[in-house]
């Protein structure tokens, strides 16, 4: 889409202005360069001239007026060369960092439309579920337990509801760089626990295992890292099939807090591995995706892991899929 964009509209524009800037620039280094050789050839002309009526026995070019000429002559061609090849040479760097800046702006663009058109669904999707839940309780008389089970399902989508708007909301105040995050002694051990336990019965029936050492604690904001684990938890749920496991471990190695969180989806590119941290950023086209999400998940993760000091990376996994790996330097 962003290729297409870029070979019309605007940019058929800039590049028809930048090729007449180009030719026009060209053409007068040529004029001058032909005007500095025909006002030599006429002044070596008028010298010798003179000089041979003065001194008929004496070679000109040996003399110092030609030689002074020839000097002159040469710097002159020397500026010509050098400042049309200077202006040519700022001219396409000019040229890159447009392209490179438009291109970065069309890019932009399209993340935000395709974010407005998953928003859209995220907030849709789960909505018409609770409305017709609540329609179906006030409309019909149901056992107890098909009465538990729509208030159940109400209540996950209100969860993801929730989730979703704190993604939002904290991704602004991160954009903002608003004062907020608070700089706590959490229990990591904890937060990860309690996460990870709420993502034990999930839709996709994915078996979740864990190694959680317990009472590992860093000085960060305990909302802030608890949206780092569960961004991260369904992320890696969210691109696993059904009936799969993931693995979630939690340690201490040398003077780091370690946190990784492995599946066995369908994994990451190695071009996308340098793009899954960018706002809005999703795999693949937003009209044909399947899999939900808004592009802020893993854009948060890395935004707070960058505020405490910490550090991330992205390997495949064995046999298939992801592993994130979270560093945190430990407390003192």
């Amino acid at each position: 889409m962003v290729n297409k964009s870029f070979s019309s509209g605007p940019f058929k524009t800039f590049y028809l202005v930048f090729a007449y800037i180009l030719a026009f620039s060209l053409w007068w280094a040529y004029l001058l360069y032909a005007k500095n050789e025909t006002a030599f050839t006429e002044r070596i002309e008028l010298q010798r001239i003179t000089f041979q009526k003065d001194n008929p026995q004496l070679d000109y070019t040996a003399s110092k007026d030609y030689k002074d000429l020839v000097s002159k002559y040469n710097r002159q061609k020397f500026m010509i060369v050098t400042e049309g090849g200077v202006f040519i040479l700022l001219l396409l760097l000019g040229l890159l960092r447009v392209r490179k800046v438009f291109l970065r702006e069309m890019e932009l663009a399209a993340q935000q439309r395709n974010f407005l058109l998953s928003i859209t669904h995220e907030l849709k999707s789960p909505l018409a579920t609770i409305k017709l839940s609540l329609q179906t309780l006030v409309k019909r008389k149901l056992e107890p337990e098909q009465s538990d089970k729509l208030i159940g399902n109400s209540l996950v989508d209100l969860d993801r509801l929730e989730s979703l708007v704190d993604n939002i909301l904290f991704a602004a105040k991160i954009e903002r760089e608003e004062p907020g995050l608070g700089n706590d002694e959490i229990n990591v051990s904890d937060i990860v626990r309690a996460v990870t336990d709420r993502f034990v019965h999930n839709k996709k029936a994915i078996v979740i295992t864990g190694e959680i050492k317990p009472d590992l604690y860093l000085h960060a904001d305990a909302l802030g890292f608890t949206s780092v684990v569960i961004n991260l938890i369904e992320n890696a749920i969210k691109y696993s099939p059904e009936q799969t496991a993931m693995h979630v471990v939690l340690t201490e190695e040398g003077g780091s807090i370690v946190l990784k969180v492995a599946d066995n989806g369908i994994g990451i590119s190695g071009e996308d591995k340098n793009k899954v941290f960018e706002k809005f950023y999703r795999v693949g086209n937003e009209d044909t995706r399947k899999t939900k999400g808004t592009g802020l998940g893993l854009y948060i993760v890395k935004r707070v892991v960058e505020i405490y000091k910490g550090e991330i990376s992205i390997k495949d996994n064995t046999p298939k899929g992801t592993v994130f790996t979270l560093r945190f330097p430990k407390l003192n």
